[in-house]
């Protein structure tokens, strides 16, 4: 078993980057769809927009451990890969719903706005990260 240290490399890696930006995004995605949904009562109502804010959630959790155990120099390539494969496709799936929650109840909220932009952005994010874990872009 390998030794567990502290990479602070990965920090100014493309990966580390990433993972901060998914971090801090969404975080933004929380408060936003639960602050602003409903008066803030409800994070996870709406079918389309619950399916975006569990998913968002879900995936918050799951990359603080990932940044954690990625700092502390722990390897899970293959892991990664598989997660941020899977986090790829349901962001681009929450894409859809709230693009399509957005047109259907014909909303133009700033705060449903800015929470799509940064949902695509997710996606996005996932699709940078697939690539490097991939070998297709440099870390």
């Amino acid at each position: 078993m390998g030794d567990i240290s502290l990479n602070t490399r990965y920090l100014q890696s493309n990966r580390g980057i990433i993972k901060i930006l998914q971090i801090i995004f969404g975080f933004i995605i929380c408060s936003l769809l639960c602050g602003n949904w409903f008066g803030g009562r409800s994070c996870f109502g709406e079918g389309r927009l619950g399916f975006c804010s569990g998913l968002n959630f879900v995936i918050v959790i799951i990359n603080i451990v990932l940044f954690v155990i990625n700092f502390l120099n722990i390897a899970s390539i293959k892991l990664e890969r598989t997660y941020s494969a899977i986090a790829c496709v349901l962001f681009l799936i929450a894409s859809a719903l709230i693009i399509w929650f957005l047109i259907d109840a014909n909303n133009s909220r700033g705060w449903l706005i800015a929470t799509t932009v940064l949902i695509i952005a997710e996606f996005f994010l996932f699709l940078w990260d697939v690539k490097i874990l991939q070998g297709e872009a440099s870390n």
